[in-house]
């Protein structure tokens, strides 16, 4: 008798069960998805909007929903609207007793008439709208959705300590999740297109960043009496009790923090093309305010991009970035300092229990960056396989089981078929 094991580069599995069928597609403006089988699984919409909690009373007794609780609302329709906080927004979750095609209809219908109250569109973010549609799926475990996102080819897969899966695919921030007093898995897929369009097609951007950047610090030649002024000419304001400049094109957050005579800009957010973009466009401005590059010290970019990474074993991330050619690599405690293709790499841990951040220094080219953390990532990965597979076969010489056959796969899956 004999029995199979598999182990994958990022999903370190043992015995996979077959997944359950559910598939992931990408759409595209020159392709028509067939209604009922692109929403035939869909629960419930959740969409993110401008709207703050303060106005969102006299916006709502507006329509003709009736109100069950302090943030719940049920129309003729069979329409459920509940409201959630954002930060300092509102997010709707639209669901109810309703076909997915009627949802979708009667979702658009209420998101027209709050507009129509508001004087502006309600879903517009950065001249965007984003909305996270969650299905209903037959999994029950994490090994069964692995084994799917790996079908699918599905990259940065991770699991979470909320017992989640998260990944990309095509280009799309997905998440799989349990809700409470559930036994399977809800799907939920972001996507970045107009309400009109839902499940149907469009270009899908993802701007889930759980595993991305999540913040932006510049160091500045500004000195301390320069900033106010360098600001004013540029347009901008500064609050001085925060430190904080208000930004004009996303709701990203900008503040100035004063380190040895010289300000720190330091961005962050929920969307690091919003980060990013308002980065560049109050430093080209600021810079032609002050007839210099203000990020500039010594000659050098000081530009600090933040990460965050699934790395939780010191010793392998080290194996890593040795196999990968990193130099100059120093310890301090649970820290690792390093210099990797002109590139300073600073990994440390805010919690014990959690995954390294990573932050780099000196990017000349930021997609060749994020090349560089692609390749650590699937190394990493490669190297916490080896590690599994290691441990497996110790495993079995302590059983005396004996190892029948072994093959590597080509997606570098492994194959251990093993005699008992």
């Amino acid at each position: 008798m004999s029995i199979t094991l598999m182990a994958y580069p990022m999903a370190f599995l043992i015995s996979p069960e077959q997944a359950k069928g559910e598939k992931l597609h990408k759409a595209s403006e020159n392709t028509t998805i067939n209604k009922n089988i692109a929403t035939k699984n869909l629960k419930s919409i959740k969409v993110m909007t401008n709207i703050v909690f303060p106005e969102l009373n006299a916006l709502m007794s507006n329509t003709n929903g009736e109100r069950t609780n302090a943030t719940t609302y049920i129309y003729p329709s069979g329409l459920k609207v509940e409201w959630q906080n954002y930060g300092k927004y509102a997010v709707a979750i639209l669901s109810g007793n309703l076909t997915p095609q009627e949802l979708q209809e009667e979702g658009e219908k209420f998101f027209q008439q709050l507009d129509k109250t508001a004087a502006r569109n309600v879903r517009m973010i950065e001249s965007c709208e984003y909305f996270y549609y969650n299905y209903s799926t037959s999994y029950t475990k994490p090994t069964e959705i692995y084994q799917t996102l790996k079908t699918e080819g599905a990259t940065e897969i991770f699991s979470t300590g909320e017992n989640e899966v998260v990944a990309n695919v095509n280009g799309q921030s997905i998440k799989y999740y349990i809700e409470p007093n559930e036994n399977t898995y809800t799907l939920e897929v972001e996507q970045k297109i107009q309400i009109l369009n839902i499940g149907l097609s469009g270009d899908y951007q993802g701007t889930n960043i759980t595993y991305g950047l999540k913040n932006l610090k510049i160091k500045t030649n500004i000195k301390s009496n320069e900033l106010r002024n360098l600001l004013k000419k540029s347009n901008y304001l500064l609050y001085v009790e925060n430190m904080q400049t208000p930004l004009k094109n996303s709701n990203a957050t900008l503040n100035w923090v004063l380190k040895d005579g010289y300000y720190t800009a330091e961005f962050s957010g929920n969307n690091n093309a919003a980060i990013t973009k308002e980065a560049e466009i109050i430093f080209r401005k600021m810079n032609i305010a002050a007839g210099r590059d203000l990020r500039s010290i010594n000659d050098i970019s000081t530009t600090v991009y933040t990460y965050s990474t699934n790395y939780t074993d010191k010793g392998i991330l080290l194996n890593t970035l040795t196999e990968h050619g990193a130099e100059e690599i120093c310890e301090n405690g649970e820290d690792i300092t390093c210099k990797l293709f002109g590139m300073e790499m600073v990994y440390y841990k805010k919690e014990k229990s959690e995954g390294y951040t990573l932050d780099i220094t000196q990017i000349s080219n930021i997609s060749e960056c994020q090349d560089l953390i692609n390749d650590l990532n699937e190394e990493y990965g490669l190297n916490i396989q080896e590690m599994t597979y290691n441990k497996i076969k110790e495993r079995l010489n302590q059983e005396n089981l004996r190892l029948e056959s072994e093959t590597v796969m080509e997606d570098n899956s492994i194959v251990l078929t093993i005699d008992i």
